[in-house]
């Protein structure tokens, strides 16, 4: 199953946003075998969170960027162990599934640490100058790991000893055990009754008895012992090798685990992967985990899957657009594509709205939208044509929103202005949200443009915000690198507007419109950006290249 990514553009409006959940809603419908996710690149206004919550539809998913990340890559169905699992269960895992390294985890997959080949390795390998190795043990694993079975409880169910065969002469075996230290080694003997009484005296914490039935052993007291006994069915050299393995995986994995996140960036990732000794990492969200990045994960580059909706020029989309794989266009504006490795369908018409185009989708599909959808549909194109009012409005417009309207059993005309009134005042708002809202940068004749727009059902408190309006336009003409950056607020009521703008030298003066005072400019009967200003705007900078 493919995931694919439907977006708008940056700083998205309520056409982007709507236009991408739809259409979401109907290629998830024509193709079941992907996951269509709509998304988003930017925060909403209230007047999209109001088309959304009227018909109590969720927010598509904000996404900041599409670089890949941890999560694109990662193995899910990640085999681990628990921390109290015997090794012999991480080595029956290396032989049944051919993986050479495991997460370990407790009982909640939280994640504990990490065990591989090195882990393992130092386990049989153990460089200690003129001392036995001591091993940890869980006594309740060691019958299982032994083949064998228990023949007396001891009292410690974890213990830490070294491993001593009783396989010498009574006097030597004594004074081996003794110069080991009896209450830190386990005792692996066969049936030898001198060796496994002197034993019980010691309190060594565990006997191994080898090549003996259980009836052959019930002539030895144990009852005062508190150490644990076994009986192996296996031959002493056999049982010391397997009795190893019923060391804890606790005991032998490494804790200096540093875990990626689903949301780290996979150039981090292959980073840290690289320089770690398992040349693995575990991947987890808060404690828990959640997958497992390798180096086989990082052989094949990445690249998210996307369907750009309300646009399709590099300077609008989401970031890391160079690393994604486009699969679809569909816009309603001038063509300033971006580039693709492969060919796309693109699907665009010079209407007023993309979810216009959405529509006609959902007709030549033979599918008809929901109440739901049909809403959604009807708000995108009754805001980006002005409840029909913009410029840019054709009659396929009328006729969507004319179909849609009887869909959804809804007053266009009625809902146009429910939507535009729930758009707060500009003295509501701060500069950088009124500005940021819908701003597009536009590169042009060498020249770095942004325009945004902002539309209000007045105009009356604009005196008292345009100062701190143009001050954003500088910090965004900053941030942006920009030569240019503008403001069209529009006034839907009485369809005019008033363009603020930064100094720009020799382009204002080519202006058509009345300058009202420095940077403000009165347009009137000007409501769109896309067809009524920004030609006007590429004018004068052709002119002035």
């Amino acid at each position: 199953m493919s995931q694919i990514y439907i977006i708008g553009h940056k700083n998205p409006d309520t056409d982007s946003i709507a236009s991408a959940y739809t259409y979401a809603a109907l290629k998830q419908q024509l193709n079941p075998e992907n996951r269509y996710i709509p998304a988003r690149c930017g925060n909403v206004n209230n007047q999209t969170k109001y088309i959304f919550q009227r018909v109590n539809a969720p927010l598509p998913q904000l996404l900041k960027d599409v670089y890949p990340k941890t999560r694109d890559v990662m193995t899910e169905n990640v085999i681990t162990v628990k921390e109290n699992d015997p090794v012999a269960d991480v080595f029956h895992h290396v032989e049944r599934s051919g993986i050479r390294v495991m997460p370990v985890v407790d009982d909640e997959r939280r994640l504990k640490g990490m065990i591989g080949s090195p882990e393992l390795l130092r386990l049989f390998i153990q460089e200690v100058l003129d001392q036995r190795p001591k091993y940890t043990f869980m006594a309740d694993h060691i019958a299982e790991v032994i083949k064998g079975s228990v023949i007396h409880k001891g009292v410690e169910s974890e213990f830490k000893a070294a491993i001593m065969v009783g396989a010498m002469p009574m006097e030597q075996t004594s004074e081996r055990l003794e110069s080991a230290g009896p209450e830190e080694t386990l005792l692996v003997v066969g049936k030898r009754r001198d060796v496994i009484e002197f034993a019980i005296s010691r309190n060594v914490p565990a006997i191994i008895i080898t090549g003996k039935k259980p009836s052959e052993v019930t002539d030895i007291d144990f009852s005062r012992f508190k150490g644990w006994v076994y009986l192996s069915n296996l031959d002493s050299a056999e049982t010391i090798r397997r009795v190893i393995l019923a060391s804890p995986t606790h005991s032998v994995m490494t804790t200096d685990v540093a875990p990626m996140t689903t949301e780290d960036y996979l150039e981090d990732a292959q980073i840290k992967v690289m320089q770690n000794e398992l040349r693995a990492l575990p991947v987890v969200e808060g404690e828990t985990l959640v997958g497992i990045i390798t180096r086989s994960n990082l052989v094949n580059k990445h690249k998210t899957k996307l369907i750009l909706m309300d646009h399709n020029e590099p300077s609008q989309a989401v970031d890391g657009i160079e690393n994604a794989e486009v699969l679809e266009i569909v816009d309603h504006h001038r063509l300033g594509a971006v580039k693709t490795a492969a060919p796309v369908t693109y699907y665009a018409k010079p209407v007023g709205s993309t979810c216009t185009l959405v529509y006609q989708l959902y007709t030549a599909a033979g599918k008809t939208p929901d109440k739901e959808i049909a809403m959604l549909l009807m708000g995108g194109i009754l805001s980006d044509t002005v409840i029909l009012k913009s410029p840019t409005t054709t009659d396929e417009d009328k006729k969507a929103l004319t179909e849609l309207s009887a869909i959804a059993d809804v007053d266009f005309m009625e809902y146009g202005l429910d939507i535009f009134k729930a758009t707060d005042n500009l003295s509501a708002r701060t500069p950088e949200n009124i500005v940021n809202t819908d701003f597009k940068a536009y590169s042009e004749f060498g020249v770095n443009v942004g325009v945004g727009q902002v539309e209000v059902v007045t105009l009356g408190d604009l005196d008292e915000v345009s100062p701190s309006l143009i001050n954003e336009l500088e910090r965004q003409k900053t941030l942006q690198h920009l030569d240019w950056a503008m403001l069209l607020v529009t006034d839907i009521i009485k369809e005019e507007s008033v363009l603020l703008c930064t100094p720009f030298e020799h382009a204002e003066k080519k202006l058509l419109y009345r300058e009202l005072s420095p940077g403000c400019f009165f347009l009137p009967g000007i409501l769109s950006r896309k067809k009524q200003l920004l030609p006007e705007i590429l004018r004068i900078l052709e002119e002035l290249n």
